[in-house]
């Protein structure tokens, strides 16, 4: 062979080195690769960096694979071409030469792997490693893996949607196994998460990971970060573990989330981005199906909606990923033929803006990266991607088939239903490929994260050629950057004439009324400037304008204004409700400062500013109270209505929602402006979800003869943001049980089923005689005989709280009499103090030592001890709130003076407190919130609701205070037997 002539055909950077190089190996190599080998580079897009590889791979420890490239010259061809396109899994082939004999073997690079494929390829992988580190195997087999799926791309073999989603697929796979691993590991320290059915049957409960962004629509790069969200079934254990179910897939989501984005020798397996789950970083790991849905029905953002359309099962229980996507998509799409999603648009115009103005400032700040951009840059892959998604929800409302999460097969049926013209959806799945596999040589190269084209010429000129040509042959006219840059400016102009068109359909959608959106308002609404808001403002409404500008905003408050501004210029029916409350606006400040509960209220639903100006002044009134604590009825006639009014079923359920909402927003308000006395919010809170199960109950139909009691928080109207009721369902002796039964499980469903304006709240049947075993409907007898002989202590202590809800309340009385007539012997029992500080130091055990309700010291101690007294000196006059419960034990002489003020001082901190957390937060906390602001909130409402101040903190106020409560639980519970009379420290 002419060395020199050889070389001289192969576009080497350094020709003399290249030479020097190059005669080394051919000494090396087989007869027929060194005949193969000069051709190969010649036609190679980095030939100097595929010698360099190659050079390694003909060194003596190799000499078996060389003999088998000799046996099989292609494979001589998939080694050149894997050192060329990318070192870095020209590194893993080196190191892992088998990967030939597999080539070789199996010629799988015929076909695309399916996920099953990949199952059964790691099993046997793993079966032959000694490997011990999860995260190391998988990572191990991912890079192995990729060698295939690269030949398979840049040998032409697969198209760039085979590739892609061979990609994800592997990714699926290798996210089962991380979970599979974690999850044993898991089950072996606390045993598989337990619930008890309606039924009494104890079931696993589910967990799933979701993906979303672009494995979620099976698009993934050989380096993107995957978006996943992990999502867990409802349900608590009936019997209390060592973690509860949510506790342990929060643990269960960051083991898996660490064994997947740890660094190994291998790399890491994936970057996991979890901010799309709800909440973003705010949010918990792992989120139960029921949350999830509140959230995106009540709370989440519309950017949050649209990435929902990429949403898919990954990992676990597929029926729980089915269950959760089905519901979501009716937030998603939630235009219809009638009323299409033009918000959709504002949201793509908003997000581009922001990102695009993010590009320039860099671009200012470093000149020397304004290289291109193919993916964020104007024309690049995000805006089709956005384009695509965009018209998604502006027609899947009306049209189901349109909703899929690949943007090459949302481009094709969207040109199918005629949404794109032939031109449009010919250019744009053009660009889309071509950009697409510009994005997918630069990541594969380094195996890095890269959009932005090199910057040097040299790095430039083998990009252009691992690109080769597109279809339209545009690159091999114009050259590589040019061809970008032609591409990327059709796409634009696309975009901008598809989004103009959209929005003026949009505004001949326009709904008519008192006041019209004019097309300036809705400039406005697309703009993230505060100050062009106040401009807007300042035409629409001087008033409004004058007292939002005056105002000195911390950087949140603004925010949150912003939000709930910009939502209230999305309609005209919304913006008007705004502008008619500039008064209402100023006091909604106050909202907007400290909690994020009310905040997201106020931004999905604007119009509830009437709500903030209906909301009176502090008046220095409380909840009125009848003799013995109780309180008089408080009939909502607006549930009255709902319930009785002649409309189909799902819309009163509908109905019944927005009115739950309304008035929990209002008297969240009220805690706000007023800084009234926890008792008294937490009495309306009450209230209110009485009425909502009366309304429950007449949608349902109840027979004559049926009775809902409360027990738990709802039993003693301390019923708050985010409580779950504990309800029992009591028919009489003469009402026929499956009707009966029938009853109670519509209620409950009426309560909890999720609609599109999310539930009411969680209903939990448990506390029923023989819990989830037990039946659903009981009656009076079955409940007497239950107490005289089955019940144990902690439900005897749980019935001291019971009270009557709705339906039959003669027979509601009756079965509370019927449970509570056996309470004495409780307390003859001499054993009945051990069982309850048994049961008491089983919670203490399970939990952290700030925990507002089962450390030592929390709440639990304050209500066991009361409630024991209760059962202990069988005191009839049980009913009422915390502070009455012990307010009628000290008059009774069953709790001393000072025992009394110390646990009504604790119990109402701890409310407080309590409630306040799930003000500020939107959801209930176990402890103090862990973020500066939130914790900073916390104890401005909580000093402001109890009129005073804590010089040491409120962390150290509760400390000191779970001492004094401690003393005195252990001081109740270790009094002699139930005839003794308590002594008197006094």
């Amino acid at each position: 062979m002419d060395l020199a002539r050889a070389v001289s055909q192969i576009s080497f950077r350094d020709a003399e080195r290249a030479r020097q190089t190059l005669a080394s190996v051919l000494e090396r190599v087989p007869g027929g690769v060194r005949e193969a080998l000069p051709t190969l580079l010649a036609d190679s897009p980095d030939p100097d960096t595929a010698l360099n590889y190659f050079e390694r791979l003909s060194a003596p420890e190799h000499s078996e694979v060389l003999r088998l490239l000799e046996r099989n010259r292609p494979l001589v061809h998939y080694a050149v071409a894997v050192f060329a396109y990318s070192p870095w899994l020209g590194e893993t082939l080196l190191h892992n030469p088998d990967l030939l004999h597999s080539l070789a073997r199996d010629r799988n690079l015929e076909r695309s792997h399916s996920r099953e494929d990949y199952r059964e390829s790691f099993a046997r992988f793993r079966s032959r490693s000694f490997e011990t580190d999860t995260a190391l195997l998988l990572a191990r087999f991912k890079r192995r893996d990729y060698v295939r799926i690269l030949l398979r791309d840049v040998l032409g073999i697969a198209t760039l949607a085979e590739t892609t989603a061979e990609i994800s697929a592997l990714s699926d796979v290798l996210i089962e196994e991380a979970l599979r691993h974690v999850d044993q590991q898991m089950r072996n320290r606390y045993g598989a998460p337990q619930r008890l059915d309606a039924g009494g049957r104890l079931l696993e409960v589910p967990f799933a990971v979701l993906s979303l962004g672009k494995l979620g629509g099976n698009e993934l790069n050989y380096s993107s970060d995957i978006d996943l969200m992990f999502l867990h079934g409802d349900g608590e254990p009936a019997e209390p573990r060592e973690v509860s179910n949510h506790e342990y897939f929060v643990r269960l989501a960051q083991q898996v989330t660490e064994v997947l984005s740890r660094v190994t020798t291998e790399g890491a397996v994936f970057r996991i981005d979890l901010r799309l789950r709800p909440q973003g970083t705010e949010g918990e790991p792992a989120v139960g199906v029921t949350q999830a849905l509140r959230y995106y029905a009540e709370t989440a953002h519309d950017w949050e909606l649209q990435a929902m359309i990429k949403v898919r099962h990954s990992a676990g229980d597929s029926a729980l990923a089915r269950e959760f996507i089905r519901a979501v998509q009716s937030h998603v799409y939630r235009g219809g033929a009638k009323q299409l999603n033009f918000a959709a648009i504002e949201t793509a115009l908003r997000t581009r803006e922001k990102m695009g103005l993010s590009r320039r400032r860099k671009a200012a700040l470093r000149p020397a990266e304004s290289t291109l951009d193919v993916k964020l840059d104007r024309g690049g892959i995000r805006d089709i991607e956005f384009l695509v998604q965009c018209l998604q929800r502006v027609y899947g409302g009306a049209e189901p088939w349109l909703r899929s999460g690949g943007t090459l097969f949302s481009l094709q049926k969207l040109h199918d239903k005629g949404h794109l013209s032939g031109k449009d959806f010919h250019e744009l799945t053009w660009a889309y490929e071509f950009l697409r596999k510009v994005e997918h040589r630069l990541q594969v190269r380094r195996g890095q994260q890269v959009h932005r084209l090199p910057g040097t010429p040299e790095e430039l000129s083998v990009l252009y050629r691992t690109v080769g040509t597109d279809r339209s042959g545009v690159v091999a006219t114009h050259g590589l950057v040019e061809a970008l840059q032609l591409r990327m400016e059709a796409v634009a102009a696309i975009y901008q004439r598809i989004i103009h068109a959209e929005q003026l359909h949009g505004r001949q959608e326009q709904e008519t009324g008192e006041f019209h959106l004019s097309a300036s308002a809705g400039e406005s609404a697309r703009e993230q400037s505060f100050q062009q808001i106040l401009d807007r403002l300042a035409q629409d409404a001087p008033r409004l304008h004058e007292i939002v500008a005056s105002r000195d905003l911390t950087a949140r408050t603004r925010r949150n204004l912003q939000r709930f501004l910009s939502s209230a210029f999305t309609s005209s029916e919304r913006y008007a409700a705004v502008l008619r409350q500039p008064s209402a606006v100023d006091r909604a400040l106050r909202l907007l400062a400290v909690s994020d509960f009310l905040t997201d209220i106020l931004v999905r639903h604007p119009q509830e500013i009437t709500t903030v100006a209906e909301v009176s002044e502090p008046t220095g009134s409380s909840a009125p109270t009848l003799p013995g604590g109780a309180r008089p009825p408080a009939e909502d006639p607006a549930f009255h209505y709902i319930a009785t009014v002649a409309l189909p079923h799902t819309e009163k359920l509908a109905l019944l929602r927005q009115h739950y909402r309304h008035r929990v927003f209002a008297a969240g308000v009220r805690d706000i402006m007023e800084s009234r006395n926890v008792y008294d919010s937490l009495w309306e809170s009450s209230e209110i979800a009485d009425n909502a199960v009366r309304a429950a109950l007449q949608i349902a139909g109840a027979p004559p003869g049926f009775a809902v009691l409360a027990l738990g928080r709802l039993g003693t109207w301390e019923f708050d943001v985010g409580s779950d009721a504990d309800l029992i369902f009591v028919r009489d002796e003469r009402t026929e049980p499956v009707g009966a039964h029938k009853a109670a499980e519509q209620t409950v469903g009426a309560l909890v089923a999720y609609t599109s304006e999310g539930t009411v709240f969680a209903v939990d049947t448990r506390l029923r005689p023989r819990g989830g075993e037990g039946e659903l409907v009981i009656t009076p007898g079955s409940l007497s005989a239950y107490f005289e002989q089955e019940a144990q202590p902690w439900e005897a202590l749980s019935f001291t709280k019971a009270r009557f809800v709705a339906g039959d309340e003669e027979l509601g009385a009756r079965a509370v009499a019927a449970a509570c007539r056996h309470l004495p012997r409780f307390a003859t029992d001499p054993g009945f103090a051990d069982a309850v500080r048994a049961m008491r130091d089983k919670l203490a055990k399970s939990d952290e030592p700030g925990n507002f309700k089962v450390a030592p010291g929390g709440f639990y101690d304050i209500d066991f001890a009361c409630s024991y007294l209760t059962v202990r000196h069988a005191l009839e006059e049980s009913g009422g709130n915390i502070r009455e419960r012990l307010y009628l034990l000290a008059e009774h002489g069953f709790l001393s003076d000072a025992d009394c003020a110390t646990l009504d001082h604790a119990a109402e901190l701890l409310r407080t407190v309590e409630h306040v957390v799930r003000l500020v937060l939107g959801k209930a906390r176990k402890s103090l919130p862990g973020t500066a602001h939130a914790r900073e909130m916390t104890e401005l409402l909580t000093g402001r609701m109890l009129q005073r101040e804590f010089p040491r903190g409120l962390e150290a106020e509760l400390e000191q205070l779970r001492r004094g409560v401690r003393a005195v639980y252990e001081r109740v519970l270790g009094l002699p037997g139930p005839h003794t009379p308590p002594s008197d420290p006094q």
